[in-house]
């Protein structure tokens, strides 16, 4: 199986630093990520390939871009679950890939 990466900080300068929710609170927001970057990059994932998101180089995790990246991402189409399960998230600290697994169950679970 092959690799495919998503390195959120490579994505904009701006995701070194992530912003607020929504676009309208502000710039690099986890509505802007997710929309842009987050569902294509899922839509593009083939069954050959592992999905891996990287943080390296993320130097804030704020939890409302955490949410709405992930969690939002299954609440716009449930398949999307599904695949956000299966990927696996490198260099990011323990508690925030917890926090993100936490989004993800209770978005699936929310939106079943």
């Amino acid at each position: 199986m092959e690799n495919k990466i998503l390195k959120i900080c490579e994505r904009s300068e701006g995701y070194k630093y992530e912003g607020p929710r929504y676009r309208d609170l502000g710039p690099f927001s986890g509505q802007e990520f997710r929309e842009e970057h987050l569902l294509p990059w899922l839509n593009s994932l083939t069954d050959k390939e592992k999905g891996i998101i990287d943080f390296e180089g993320t130097a804030v995790y704020s939890p409302s871009f955490l949410e709405e990246s992930f969690g939002g991402a299954i609440r716009k189409n449930a398949k999307n679950g599904e695949k956000l399960s299966n990927v696996s998230f490198n260099n990011i600290d323990p508690i925030w890939k917890e926090k993100v697994e936490k989004y993800i169950k209770l978005a699936n679970k929310s939106n079943r």
